[in-house]
């Protein structure tokens, strides 16, 4: 590939870096049917799953559920004595639902540890054992999850940047919300070039290089999406970087009225499959109303980046970059 880079920025921190080489996130969001995320306590290993204290049960359920082809993203939280209790572990799944998208499904469970793996397996793969945990299920239905990542043994990047984030949110916006936003530190979410990293679930909103000034607008919604529009990866319950962009040019011209509605989005691809596409994103207003949007996306060139954590000699890789080349209103 061809960099639109001249010159390698000078900065060892892969987050500087990438701000210095104009990297814009729109697009490079994962793309996850699922969100497997439980506790574990720290300290963490570079893979989360190498960590001595992985449970090797939930290992195994979790290889048996690639075996099959059951498509999961596995995560780590730090435990939080005011989400959990002594000698249990918080286990969230959220499933993208089929259809039109307006959060993810989310399942919830308080279980001893030593009943980790067996509820995952049962979560994964046995739908039929879920029964045993009924009484561990608990209802979060109307809570906010906002997922940080400040895994520091990944990406030096991830806890220097993340945590003072993560810190705000949790002791300073998380109790004003009364019960209704909860904020958890969260291993490698991918990106950590972009630090900091997080994702607001159950929507699967992916935010990235937030400070302090851009937290009212992202906890609280006090103002409109779009003063939050660079710090936009995508949405993690869409299949491509065309339709990201394209629901982002949506969300930030309806405002956070569109967040939680139903959501269709559909992308006619260019002949070349991979240089653009048109997209059309179709919702509601909170009154009913429809709103639609056909957005044509183009891949727009690369940018370099590189990896920090005394990883620089792995060299400099190239990330794809996309433009948005019409906007129109649609019936």
């Amino acid at each position: 590939m061809t960099s639109n880079t001249e010159r390698k920025p000078s900065s060892p921190l892969c987050s500087a870096f990438s701000l210095e080489a104009g990297e814009r996130p729109a697009g490079s969001a994962p793309s996850w049917k699922r969100l497997l995320a439980f506790e574990l306590p720290r300290p963490w290993q570079f893979d989360v799953a190498e960590t001595p204290h992985f449970p090797a049960a939930v290992r195994d359920a979790l290889a048996r559920a690639d075996d099959a082809g059951v498509e999961v993203r596995a995560q780590c939280v730090s435990p939080d004595a005011e989400y959990s209790a002594e000698g249990r572990a918080a286990v969230m799944l959220f499933s993208r639902p089929d259809g039109p998208f307006t959060t993810f499904q989310r399942e919830e469970y308080l279980v001893p540890t030593e009943e980790l793996g067996g509820l995952v397996s049962a979560l994964l793969l046995d739908r039929d054992g879920l029964g045993r945990f009924a009484g561990f299920r608990r209802d979060m239905d109307g809570v906010r999850d906002i997922l940080v990542c400040t895994h520091g043994s990944r990406d030096k990047c991830c806890a220097s940047f993340g945590f003072p984030v993560y810190d705000e949110l949790r002791y300073r916006y998380a109790p004003r919300l009364r019960g209704r936003l909860r904020v958890w530190q969260v291993s490698h979410l991918g990106g950590h070039r972009l630090a900091p990293n997080l994702i607001d679930m159950p929507e699967g909103r992916n935010w990235v290089r937030v400070g302090p000034e851009q937290l009212d607008a992202l906890a609280l919604r006090s103002r409109p999406p779009s003063d939050l529009q660079p710090y936009y990866r995508g949405l993690v319950g869409l299949d491509s970087p065309f339709e990201m962009v394209a629901e982002g040019v949506a969300l930030m011209r309806e405002g956070w009225g569109l967040a939680g509605r139903p959501l269709r989005v559909e992308a006619a691809p260019y002949a070349n499959g991979s240089e653009g596409a048109t997209v059309r994103v179709e919702s509601s207003t909170p009154s009913g109303e429809p709103v639609a949007y056909s957005v044509t996306v183009e891949r727009s060139g690369t940018v370099e980046y590189i990896k920090c954590l005394g990883r620089e000699s792995e060299g400099v890789e190239e990330e794809d970059q996309y433009a948005v080349k019409r906007v129109a209103k649609a019936l």
